[in-house]
């Protein structure tokens, strides 16, 4: 059975082309292109990782910041009930 061709893509594309991948088979059995497709995910995802550490690092302040705020206001609110409990005694 022949497949059409999609344009701009040779035979090695072909689905039917695509070898499956077993435990047994070895590293240098792998083809270039299924190692340079894997190569260039993992860098994707290391380059998705580093922005992500940049984010978290680039709002630190701003999360400092509003976790005092909330320690603050917490503590605030346990000593206002606190004192209202004196009070009503």
């Amino acid at each position: 059975m022949n497949h059409p061709q999609t344009p701009g893509v040779g035979q090695a594309g072909a689905p039917d082309q695509i070898p499956t991948l077993t435990q047994d088979m070895v590293l240098d059995q792998v083809p270039q292109a299924v190692t340079l497709a894997l190569d260039a995910r993992a860098a994707e995802k290391r380059a998705l990782m580093d922005l992500s550490e940049e984010l978290v690092q680039n709002l630190r302040p701003e999360i400092e910041r509003l976790t005092s705020d909330l320690v603050q206001r917490t503590l605030q609110g346990l000593w206002d009930k606190r004192a209202r409990t004196y009070l009503d005694t």
